[in-house]
């Protein structure tokens, strides 16, 4: 019996081996996978991030790095779509400006996005920001893209596509598809397919065109990061002792 279970041990620890040198244990998978399609897997601009962390609950700076990919955000998130791709591209542009030495510090950002599912999944995982730390803040006026802020250095940067990068096409038949079943009406396969098709057109072109043709980035002078405008000293009353 004790044979056969140190045999088992052997076994595994070979596989494990073999699966370390495929995949090294800091770097990301980015295998295609059945909801991870080839052409995004060697698409130029998919590559990964490199983050630190912290060692455990109350540990400190880790002393390696790691890789985060578009396929990590895809199994978090649930799936790959336009939106997942277009938060990727934008907030990856973003990192490189503030961190520079090419290894993002996920304990030291801020961002405010809008609310969307793709895009607050893809900021939370990527920068670490997150809304119950008030790091994270949501905000329908940004219409698209993100204001990312480094909190040691305040170094803010916004970013979102350029004009006509967003095919108009796809932005009215998803419009469409949303008001029909905000009615309560169904829509057509043939609609959901379309708008499929087009999410993974636009995918392609954002991993695979020159980032300088797909993205506006602007860095921001004196930019505070407020986490919610809602609260605030009530205003009406700071005179109420003074003499008349």
């Amino acid at each position: 019996m004790r044979n056969h279970l140190l045999g088992d041990r052997t076994r595994d620890q070979e596989a494990f081996e073999i699966t370390k040198e495929q995949n090294p244990l800091d770097a990301s998978d980015n295998r295609p996978d059945w909801f991870y399609p080839e052409w995004a897997a060697n698409a130029p601009n998919n590559q990964p991030i490199v983050v630190r962390d912290t060692d455990s609950a109350l540990g400190r700076y880790n002393r390696r790095t790691k890789e985060i990919g578009l396929k990590d955000i895809a199994r978090i998130h649930g799936h790959m779509c336009d939106g997942l791709v277009i938060a990727f591209v934008e907030i990856k542009a973003v990192l490189s400006k503030v961190f520079p030495d090419g290894v993002v510090d996920r304990t030291d950002l801020q961002v405010v996005s809008k609310n969307g599912p793709c895009r607050a999944d893809a900021a939370a995982f990527l920068t670490g920001a997150r809304i119950n730390f008030k790091t994270l803040r949501i905000d329908a006026s940004i219409a698209g893209g993100f204001i990312i802020q480094r909190i040691s250095t305040g170094e803010a940067y916004q970013v979102y596509l350029k004009p006509g990068v967003f095919p108009d096409d796809q932005a009215v038949l998803e419009n469409r598809i949303r008001s029909l079943r905000a009615q309560g009406n169904p829509i057509t396969a043939e609609d959901i397919d379309s708008v499929e098709k087009m999410g993974d057109s636009l995918s392609l072109k954002l991993l695979t065109a020159p980032p300088d043709e797909l993205l506006e980035i602007k860095r921001l002078s004196d930019f505070k990061f407020n986490f919610a405008d809602m609260f605030g000293d009530r205003g009406d009353i700071i005179n109420k002792d003074m003499p008349r």
